[in-house]
């Protein structure tokens, strides 16, 4: 059994091995990209985004045929704040939204 001076993993507060340790994850928290720019295949109902303003939607509806979609604008705690908005998909993805990449939010 070790006491915890003797134990390998245990390191005194500034310690190499704990500095590099937290750098490691300092850096991996970084440099993983939480949100991307919206595209055309990312479009779905559900979708939420987000403008740089911090703004957010939810989109109500993609019509690829028609080349439209709706949504509504949301408050903090993610509740509908206004009507609805309809765009071109190609005039919303020029606006320039973005969403959370898989596994990660808002």
């Amino acid at each position: 059994m070790y006491h915890d001076a003797e134990c390998p993993i245990w390191q005194p507060h500034g310690s190499s091995l704990v500095e590099s340790l937290l750098i490691e994850l300092l850096m991996t928290a970084r440099s993983e990209n939480a949100v991307k720019k919206v595209s055309a295949p990312d479009l779905r109902v559900g979708l939420i985004c987000a403008d740089r303003d911090g703004n957010r939607i939810r989109i109500d509806s993609v019509d690829r045929v028609a080349a439209m979609l709706s949504y509504h604008f949301l408050n903090d705690e993610l509740r509908v704040q206004e009507g609805i908005q309809e765009r071109s998909i190609e005039q919303f993805l020029v606006e320039g939204w973005y969403t959370a990449v898989p596994g990660k939010t808002l």
